[in-house]
């Protein structure tokens, strides 16, 4: 009986047919990469003894074969074994290129059916070795960290290579026939900010663009607005960061202060009455795998990718978009975008520090088209010429003539963007904050990317007849595919012993097969074979008679119990996907440990190049219960920055940029205080040596915090670290 119809077993046969095929193509691929010379010393070894086969097996016996002749192809191929053999295994060579020698020149073409057959039996021997020495479980237990090796790899690509970081900023967000398309009626909406780093690319180059830059590969949410409510003329005046931009401030400890700087300058050329809310977001510069002129480097960036290379902004693809959304309950389920305002990074740069400003018109989704909006017939406030930016090229004036036709009202946005590229003078000005920055961001932007295209959506609306026909039509094609792919997988697992018991009986069976073929030539197996079939056949239409016999219903009963011995056993050789699930939690344990391992070399490097931490470490954190008298430890890891100190709840949340669970501010009245009474009361005596207890201003003023250091010897450094932070002069003027 089969499974009833599910989409997730659809998918989950899917991405097994794509592993058999991906192992077909790997094998395909290394016989390409022998023969497509990459490698000319490995392609010229195959070259040789190709030829070398070729001449031995065409000649009628071994014994025609001269002596000159095989010491001269033998020699002739020990340069290219040299250079083509493994350099911890030295002895390899020599002992294939003997079983080489030997076999072609001892090879009989009367027994060329026991070369396929020996040739699967050798590939056993080398899977009974895996399996005696612990390696056959790699394959399943090393999926995790092999994929979270490859993801690292293609964020790494992003990164090697300096990406200079360009700031832009959207503000002066308001709307205007801001109506349904449907009722054209008004509603509540609010603007999304995207960035689209691909916008403008057509299909090559945007699969140019994704094969070196991971962040290309969808478009990344700077913020959106709140709904000013139901209105046709809406204005926009609060803007929330998105959840990228959340972590990027959260990873970046003076990315916020940029920010901020720049929103209040942003804010002052919008004039004093104009003052709207805006919101920045870091870009970095786009790369290309064209040659250009030679990337900025420096001794705080030894190495880079001389393969990649930085791209003009003027010839940049990417663009700001500005998509109008609804904000109704329903919109959630179906597509909820009214249109979109896009506005090229090209056309930001051409027009310097001035910007862009003005009305555009909302368009479809997707569009390319930058197109102005029409002049308001009462502008609330002239900006002067100067502070208009582009808005003059943007502006069109309104045509006189045919007053009797109503004008047309086109739904339209005003807005206001900001986009100053960031300019390296030299060698100097490129510092070792600079580069770790620029690798964060593209870090964080390439996983969003990547989680953006491994999640799916889900279309809702669909009939009751349909729903019932697809069940009923996927749920067969469900089963006959399940049913193909657990006979190939478990036909190939029967030889790779995954199943011990059932492989030795093949094994013996393929030996004992070989041992025929190596003693009887070839022809008189495929006579014999032939001959018996014949007579099969005649012996049953002849001679042979039927017996009838009685029917027996228990005989029929115990058969149908018992089933068939044969399709028993080939059953009970496990698919893949037993194998799967059988090392699924030891899989997951070492993707956790690599995952660790990567995490830990960025993390090190981001707290030195931009934190700048005096120390930083994990430790623990007392916790009083409002609710109760009860107290409690709670794992967390912190640091000492500048004249703060900072924790998060675990490692993890540093590393993905969450928020921090609290700070103090070693300023005034700050630094370190010996434990109380009542901590002296309430804690373990073999916990007080490692207490360490500091104060500073908190969120909510005066604090105290209570840690437990995990020795004596940490206590002692994060002592010092807090003396020196609070008792330098500079603390008070930063305060």
């Amino acid at each position: 009986d089969g499974e009833d119809f599910d989409v997730a077993l659809i998918q989950l046969h899917i991405a097994r047919i794509g592993r058999l095929y991906e192992d077909v193509a790997r094998v395909a691929g290394a016989y390409v990469y022998v023969v497509s010379w990459e490698s000319r010393e490995l392609t010229s070894v195959s070259l040789v003894r190709w030829s070398f086969v070729i001449v031995c097996l065409s000649l009628p016996s071994p014994s025609q074969c001269s002596h000159f002749h095989v010491v001269s192809c033998f020699f002739l191929a020990q340069p290219f074994i040299f250079f083509a053999s493994p350099p911890d295994r030295p002895q390899l060579p020599s002992l294939v290129q003997v079983i080489f020698l030997y076999t072609c020149l001892r090879f009989n073409m009367e027994y060329i059916g026991s070369l396929p057959v020996g040739t699967l039996v050798l590939y056993m021997v080398y899977l009974a070795y895996l399996r005696l020495s612990g390696h056959f479980k790699e394959r399943w237990t090393d999926v995790e960290k092999l994929a979270l090796i490859k993801r690292e790899s293609k964020v790494n690509m992003n990164q090697s290579i300096y990406r200079p970081l360009g700031l832009l900023r959207v503000g002066d967000l308001r709307g205007r026939n801001i109506r349904s398309r449907d009722l054209g009626l008004p509603g509540s909406f609010y603007v999304s900010i995207l960035y689209d780093p691909a916008r403008y690319a057509d299909a090559r180059a945007s699969s140019e663009l994704a094969n070196v830059d991971v962040s290309s590969g969808c478009a990344h949410e700077i913020g959106s607005t709140v709904s000013p409510g139901i209105t046709a003329s809406p204005e926009w005046n609060s803007i929330e960061d998105s959840a990228e931009l959340t972590h990027v401030k959260h990873m970046l400890p003076n990315i916020t202060d940029i920010l901020d700087h720049t929103r209040h300058e942003a804010a002052g050329s919008m004039g004093g009455s104009e003052r709207k809310s805006s919101i920045g977001y870091p870009i970095p510069t786009p790369i290309t795998e064209r040659i250009r002129e030679a990337v900025v480097a420096s001794d705080n960036e030894p190495a880079t990718n001389t393969r990649l290379s930085l791209l003009p902004w003027e010839e940049s693809h990417g663009a700001v978009v500005l998509q109008v959304k609804y904000t109704e309950v329903l919109s959630s389920f179906f597509d909820n975008v009214l249109g979109e305002v896009v506005i090229p990074i090209a056309k930001l740069v051409g027009s310097g520090n001035k910007g862009v400003e003005g009305w555009f018109r909302v368009l479809e989704a997707g569009t390319k088209d930058c197109i102005p909006g029409d002049e308001p017939e009462s502008p609330r406030a002239a900006p002067g010429p100067a502070g208009d930016g582009d808005a003059g090229s943007y502006q069109r004036s309104s045509s006189s003539g045919k007053g009797t036709a109503p004008p047309i009202e086109h739904p339209q946005v005003h807005v206001r963007v900001n986009f100053s590229p960031t300019v390296i003078a030299g060698d100097s000005a490129l510092q070792k904050s600079d580069i770790e920055a620029s690798k964060v961001i593209c870090e964080e932007m390439a996983r969003t990317a990547s989680g953006k295209q491994s999640s799916g959506g889900s279309v809702i609306g669909s009939s009751l007849n349909t729903i019932n026909t697809v069940r009923t039509l996927g749920g067969n094609l469900q089963n006959q595919l399940a049913f193909v792919v657990d006979l190939v997988e478990q036909g190939r697992n029967a030889f790779n012993f995954s199943s011990p018991q059932i492989t030795i009986v093949l094994f013996v069976c393929l030996l004992a097969l070989w041992s025929i073929l190596a003693t009887i030539p070839t022809r008189i197996i495929v006579l014999a074979v032939g001959l018996v079939q014949y007579s099969a056949t005649f012996y049953s239409k002849f001679f042979y008679k039927p017996k009838r016999t009685v029917r027996n219903t228990s005989d029929e009963v115990d058969k149908e119990v018992t089933g068939n011995p044969l399709e028993n056993l080939c059953l009970s050789i496990p698919t893949d996907e037993d194998l799967r699930r059988t090392y699924f939690w030891e899989a997951k344990r070492e993707g956790e440990r690599e995952r660790k391992k990567l995490a830990a070399a960025k993390r090190e490097s981001r707290l030195e190049k931009l934190w700048k931490t005096q120390w930083h470490g994990t430790l623990k954190i007392k916790r009083n219960d409002p609710d109760t008298s009860l107290w409690r430890w709670e794992s967390a890891f912190a640091l000492i920055e500048g004249h703060r100190f900072i924790w998060w709840k675990s490692e993890k949340h540093f590393d993905t940029g969450e928020a921090s669970e609290g700070s103090l501010f070693f300023a005034g009245h700050a630094g370190l205080s010996g434990l109380s009474p009542l901590d002296l009361r309430e804690l373990p005596t073999g916990d007080i040596p490692s207490v360490v207890s500091i104060f500073g201003r908190g969120q909510q003023g005066q604090q105290k915090v209570t840690c437990l250091a995990p020795d004596y010897t940490a206590k002692q450094t994060l002592e010092n670290a807090v003396i020196f932070a609070s008792s330098d002069t500079k603390a008070e003027g930063d305060m």
